[in-house]
């Protein structure tokens, strides 16, 4: 019985060929997405407000920043507890800040702030001082 004819009969099947041509398209498609996300990161600007908030807004905050917050510090400003150590505040009025951790260790400080300020902080155990008399003493009578 005779076999019908093969586009493959009496040629070397080229699979070489087409594997290095997957490859070379493989390799476009990530040099493609790598100048993508090359050029949307030279694009952004860092100075760039945040979504949602008007430039305006941005360019007359002050920036804090606070050194050596420890990890676990709950950090409130104004009275409101905040989650980042660098943040925006509104420039030429009084702030509060206190840092406090679960040892009992706290540290405030109001600030006026004008333009960029960083702030160290320094945790320390608050002391109260009290004096007391030994039982058996009687006061002096005049």
């Amino acid at each position: 019985m005779a076999q019908p004819p093969t586009d493959t009969d009496g040629k070397p099947v080229n699979s070489v060929g087409r594997v290095l041509d997957s490859r070379w398209m493989m390799a476009f498609s990530v040099l493609a997405v790598l100048v993508a996300i090359a050029w949307a990161l030279i694009e952004r600007d860092p100075g760039a407000p945040p979504a949602g908030m008007p430039a305006e807004d941005v360019e007359t905050m002050a920036t804090v920043e606070l050194l050596g917050v420890p990890p676990g510090a709950e950090v409130s400003l104004d009275g409101r507890r905040i989650e980042n150590t660098l943040f925006g505040v509104a420039p030429g009025t009084r702030h509060a800040l206190e840092v406090t951790d679960g040892k009992g260790r706290s540290w405030r400080q109001v600030f006026l702030a004008e333009g960029s300020l960083s702030l160290v902080v320094e945790l320390r155990t608050q002391f109260v001082e009290v004096e007391v008399s030994p039982n058996g003493v009687k006061a002096e009578e005049d």
